[in-house]
């Protein structure tokens, strides 16, 4: 058995709680629209939403945000699946509600990410990949744990979840 040090310990949950925190500040930082904010979550090669880069990532997030209105991400929970000494991975279990043409949509979102620290010893966003168990107007959220097809953006075409 191998003995962890009490340092040892220690730098694990404050590495816990800076991805966490990382988590939160991302949330606030898409209902903000703070998009310099973002820029500075992500690693010089991330990839998220078929994008690779902080600028292009956070650019396809700014295109996407600006037909929405008003929005509220909150993270529910999340694990840490691996924690090394400058890379982690985790699952992050997300509620969303926004505001899109005009109608209020319910989500839930799991995120899977990876995140690196930076030389500068702040941990960011290597990879963010994102899988829908429900994307509802709020009046069909009942619908959300029995429908089948219970992707329903406005005008877009209802199709079955990721999860």
């Amino acid at each position: 058995m191998t003995s962890v040090s009490l340092e040892q310990r220690i730098q694990s949950i404050e590495d816990r709680l800076a991805i966490q925190d990382l988590v939160v500040r991302y949330c606030l930082s898409v209902d903000d629209n703070d998009y310099p904010a973002l820029r500075g979550m992500f690693t010089a090669k991330a990839t998220m939403a078929g994008e690779v880069g902080a600028d292009p990532i956070v650019g396809r997030l700014e295109s996407i945000r600006s037909g929405y209105g008003r929005t509220i991400h909150a993270p529910v929970a999340m694990t840490i699946t691996r924690l090394e000494a400058d890379q982690a991975s985790g699952i992050v279990m997300t509620r969303a509600e926004l505001a899109i043409a005009g109608r209020s949509v319910q989500t839930a979102i799991r995120y899977y990410d990876d995140y690196e620290r930076g030389g500068d010893g702040r941990w960011r966003f290597a990879a963010r990949t994102l899988k829908f168990s429900y994307a509802l107007p709020a009046e069909e959220l009942g619908e959300s744990m029995t429908g089948v097809k219970t992707i329903r953006w406005p005008g877009a075409e209802p199709m079955p979840a990721d999860l």
